[in-house]
This record gives C-alpha cells, sequence and structure tokens, in this order.
C-alpha cells in the first residue's frame, strides 16, 4: 500500500514537472505567434465550462467514492448501478448541454473581444465545448485508478498527453498558421488519448465493472445528487472566489488584461493542480481504510499527508513568492513583469495555506459530511464577489482587486474554518491541525529570509545565475524544512524510507 502512495506521489511530481517545464517553453511560443489577447481566449473558455461543472458536480463528484466502496465491499452489482447510472445520465446531460453552449458561440461579440479575433475565438470555444462534454462522458471510466491505487498510471499517461500536445501544437503552428484555436484541438486530440487508456485499464483491472443500460437505476441517481448537491454549492462557491477572475478582467478592463491575469495565475494554477495530484495519490489509501473501519491507521495517513504536502509547499512557493519579478523580466521581457509578479503572488496566497490543509478536504469526502464545507465556501464566495465588485467600482484598484480579494477571502477559510470542522468530522481536538499550519507558516517565513539572502549575494541575473539561486535554494530549504516540519523520530522514519526506497 505504502509503494502504491509513493509511486502516486512520484509520478505526479514528474507529470508537474513536465508540465511547467512545457508551459515554460509554450506561453512564450504561443503568445508569440497569436499575441496575449488572443491567449487569454482558451483560459476565457475554459472559465465557461468550468461553470458548467456547478451543475455536473452534484451529479458526478461523489460517484467516485460510491464506486470505489462498494468494489472494495465486494459488491459488484451495486457498484455496477452507480457506474452505470452515472455515465448514462452524463451523456444525457451533455446532449442537453449542446443548447447553450451553441447559443453562446453563436452570440460572442457581448464579450470584450477584438472583431479580428472573433472567428478564432468562436472556434476556440467550439473545440473546448466538444473536449468538455467528450470528457463528462468519459470521465467515469477514470475511477479504476483510484480503486486499483495505480493513480501513477494515469499519471504517467497524463505526462505523455503533454507532451503530445506539445508537439501538435508546434506542428500545427509550423505547418498551418498560429492560430489559437490550434491550441485548443491539440488539448482535444491528447483529452481522446487519455480517455482512451482510462477504458483500456477499467478492461483491464476491473472487468466487473461494466457499463449496461439495465444497471441503470434512478434510486442510485438520486443517492448521488443527494450526496453531491453540496458539492455542487461547492463548486459555485469556488468559482465565486477566484473562477470569475478572467470573466472580469475581459468585461470590466480589456482582452488585454485577460491574457495577463491567465499568464499570471499559471504557475498557482499548475501548483494547486499539483497539490490536488499530490492530495490524490494518499486518497485511495483513506478510501480503503476507511471503508475497512480502520480509524488509528486513517488519521496516521491524513496526518502524514499534511506534513509532507506542507514540506513541499513552503519550499516551492517561497521561491515563487522571491523570485517572481526577475522570473518574469527573463521569461517574457516584453510583458509587464512588475503586473505579472504582483498577481502572480497575490494569486499564490491561498495555495500557501491550502496546500498545507489539502488532504483535509478530503475528509469531508471520505465521511460523507460536505454541507458545512459547502456553505462556508459559498460565504467566503459570495463575500468574495461582493467586495471585488465594490472595489471595482469605488476604487482604482482594478485587476489587482480581481485577483488579491479572492485570495484574501480563501487564507481566511483556510486558517479558520478548514482545519477545525475536519478535526471535528475526524472526532478530534478542534485545534489538532494549527501545529502543522502554524509550522508551515514559520518554514515559508524562514525560507523567504534565506532566499532573499541568497539572491542579495547572487543576483540572478540571467537564466544561469536564477538556476543557480534555485539550486542553492533547494538544498537549503530542504535541510531547513526537515528541521522545522519533522522532528527527530519522523525525520529518522523518513531516512528510512529513502533508504528501503533506493
Amino acid at each position: 500500500m505504502k509503494k502504491a502512495v509513493a509511486l502516486n506521489m512520484i509520478a505526479n511530481i514528474l507529470s508537474f514537472g513536465v508540465s511547467l517545464v512545457i508551459s515554460f517553453f509554450l506561453t512564450p511560443y504561443i503568445t508569440g505567434h497569436v499575441g496575449l489577447e488572443a491567449y487569454g481566449l482558451v483560459g476565457l473558455a475554459n472559465s465557461f465550462t468550468n461553470y458548467i461543472t456547478v451543475i455536473t458536480a452534484a451529479l458526478n463528484s461523489m460517484a467516485s467514492r460510491f464506486i470505489i466502496i462498494e468494489l472494495h465491499r465486494n459488491d459488484k452489482e451495486k457498484a455496477n448501478k452507480y457506474f452505470s447510472s452515472v455515465l448514462i445520465a452524463n451523456t444525457v446531460f451533455a446532449l442537453v448541454l449542446l443548447i447553450p453552449a451553441i447559443y453562446l458561440i453563436c452570440n460572442l461579440q457581448m464579450l470584450n473581444i477584438s472583431d479580428n479575433l472573433l472567428f478564432d475565438a468562436r472556434l476556440t470555444f467550439t473545440i473546448i465545448f466538444i473536449n468538455f462534454i467528450i470528457g463528462l462522458i468519459g470521465a467515469f471510466f477514470g475511477v479504476v485508478l483510484y480503486a486499483k491505487n495505480i493513480l501513477w498510471k494515469g499519471s504517467f499517461r497524463t505526462l505523455e498527453a503533454n507532451i503530445l500536445r506539445v508537439l501538435l501544437i508546434i506542428m500545427f503552428f509550423t505547418l498551418l498558421s498560429g492560430k489559437i484555436y490550434y491550441v485548443a484541438a491539440a488539448t482535444l486530440i491528447t483529452g481522446l488519448y487519455t480517455i482512451a487508456f482510462n477504458i483500456y485499464y477499467t478492461k483491464k483491472y476491473v472487468p466487473e465493472l461494466k457499463l449496461k443500460r439495465c444497471y441503470f437505476s434512478f434510486k442510485a441517481i438520486k443517492v448521488l445528487v443527494f450526496s453531491g448537491v453540496w458539492n455542487s454549492i461547492t463548486k459555485l462557491s469556488q468559482i465565486l472566489l477566484d473562477g470569475l477572475d478572467l470573466l472580469l478582467s475581459n468585461l470590466f478592463i480589456n482582452g488585454v488584461m485577460t491574457g495577463n491575469v491567465s499568464i499570471a495565475k499559471t504557475i498557482p494554477s499548475l501548483y494547486t493542480s499539483v497539490v490536488a495530484m499530490l492530495s490524490d495519490s494518499f486518497y485511495p489509501q483513506f478510501l480503503e481504510l476507511y471503508s475497512k473501519n480502520k480509524k488509528n491507521e486513517l488519521l496516521k495517513e491524513i496526518k502524514q499527508s499534511i506534513n509532507i504536502l506542507s514540506a513541499i509547499s513552503g519550499i516551492c512557493l517561497s521561491m515563487l513568492i522571491v523570485y517572481a519579478k526577475d522570473f518574469y523580466y527573463l521569461w517574457l521581457p516584453e510583458n509587464d513583469a512588475q503586473l505579472l509578479s504582483a498577481l502572480t503572488i497575490l494569486a499564490t496566497g491561498t495555495v500557501l495555506i491550502s496546500g498545507c490543509v489539502y488532504s483535509l478536504y478530503s475528509v469531508f469526502s471520505l465521511t460523507n459530511r460536505v454541507r458545512n464545507n459547502s456553505i462556508a465556501l459559498l460565504v467566503t464566495g459570495i463575500l468574495s464577489t461582493i467586495t471585488t465588485f465594490v472595489l471595482l467600482k469605488f476604487t482604482d484598484l482594478g485587476v489587482y482587486a480581481i485577483v488579491g480579494v479572492s485570495s484574501f477571502y480563501g487564507i481566511i477559510r483556510n486558517l479558520t474554518f478548514t482545519p477545525i470542522y475536519a478535526a471535528k468530522c475526524l472526532g478530534l481536538y478542534k485545534f489538532a491541525f494549527y501545529p502543522v499550519i502554524l509550522k508551515n507558516l514559520l518554514n515559508v517565513a524562514i525560507l523567504v529570509v534565506m532566499e532573499n539572502t541568497v539572491k542579495s549575494f547572487i543576483l540572478p541575473s540571467s537564466w544561469v545565475m536564477l538556476m543557480l539561486n534555485g539550486i542553492i535554494n533547494l538544498m537549503i530549504g530542504l535541510v531547513i524544512t526537515a528541521f522545522v516540519m519533522f522532528n527527530k523520530q519522523q525525520r529518522k522514519d523518513l531516512l528510512k524510507k529513502i533508504r528501503r526506497n533506493k
């Protein structure tokens, strides 16, 4: 079991590393070919598909939990009822979704898009909506990765898909022309690649899981919707918190600023994705221990996951805070590095705290107690939206208000409600998780001071000097983090695991 967790984490980190390298080279390549405004169209289109998930989350968010628990309990009929019911329901919803999607695509002129980009925008939105619909139908074939604790296989397929995506974009731009819809087309093709492998894995590892109309059950749909409705509210809340950033930038400022926000949120978004993936590496083990009622082992694994995520978050995000401006000067010299770095640091605020408590989000789904978390998210989401509109109307903060307000409310929620309610769900002392949160903040503060000291001696005026800074900070940061985040016994255990894995 522990070997599977290690494999999952290694594969996810490797996949993230490749995604980061790809974004590093691909973003300036794409913006150089299509321009900043056109670059923002992909993020804007993805925002609209993200809004649709508010509806789909009610059915889909808890389906994996129910399917996997029934598989662990060897109740194949129940697992198949949930599996078939959710896939058939998603297919029906995908067909219904075509109506509003076509309407939006035909009326894109209501957004702040230049006339010369309108045709490109329509094609881009069309392809991204098609990709979303296909993904919605094929998503639950990926449940096998959690059921058999082989997330590492999925991570490697994602890694391959990312590399394929780059090759396709370069091929399209070289042989055809530099149009933003080719970026969306490459994403669609690689999405089909991933789904095909998930279908193959389902047939190979869980042959008893079959899609059959006779298994369709309205009762199963009802159970899933009632369990997942609060996750729909959670999704709505997340959109209110930070999912409107690109749309608000487009409507209240202009298309170019939408491109800037899209670039500035690239690294924080990638990091949020990797934290989610790393947290997912533990989730199959959490599910198995929970379904077998092994509460002590479950608690131990949750605390271990928090320590590991906190250590990774501290090292990565402290360097982003210290070196953001230097990075943008070198990466996108033709853009406003000061603006991009400020927006990136503002967007990093929520991730800095959520990085160390991300494992606690799974506790709410695990214990099927998502309601209060959804309400807390909704309250902060509404407050964030209202505050943003007030600041846009009565101040000159502009894009800083759009990005900064959501981070502020995210930090407040993750410092107060999330750790306390997670402890309650697990039957623990309500402040049980605060020591690790405080240690994480202390660790980040120490690392920021250390990195600024290194930066003052070795100026990151070139890529070589920036990488040298990164290597030195990583080595020192690992030592500092080992002593701040882990006690003596935990360090010994960690060293034993590393030697054993070698």
